[in-house]
């Protein structure tokens, strides 16, 4: 069984359509950064709800990439261009991987 821990963060964001290019400038810069370190990072834009987006980073729990100074920068100019809380009261959540049992043989 794999038990090795993983962390997934999901932060949600209100993004105005006409601030967009901003928004993907400053995402850029966070993926590339959390890359840098060996993280995954992804984000998604709300098929339902416009101006949604929600991002994820996702690293070993030995690795936490928030501990990096160009990753923290990246979150942090996030934040403070679309910082806004949406949806309320939450927009960020850490979540921990469940072990993995072993493949079942045929």
């Amino acid at each position: 069984m794999d038990t090795t821990l993983r962390r997934l963060v999901s932060i949600r964001r209100h993004v105005p359509q006409d601030r967009i290019p901003e928004y993907a400038e400053l995402w850029a810069k966070l993926h590339h950064a959390a890359s840098l370190r060996g993280a995954h990072a992804w984000a998604f834009a709300s098929a339902d709800h416009k101006d949604t987006y929600i991002e994820f980073l996702e690293f070993g729990g030995d690795s936490d990439v928030r501990s990096d100074e160009g990753v923290v920068a990246a979150i942090q100019a996030l934040h403070e261009k679309f910082g806004e809380p949406y949806p309320a009261p939450r927009t960020l959540e850490e979540w921990v991987a469940l072990p993995t049992p072993p493949p079942v043989a045929p």
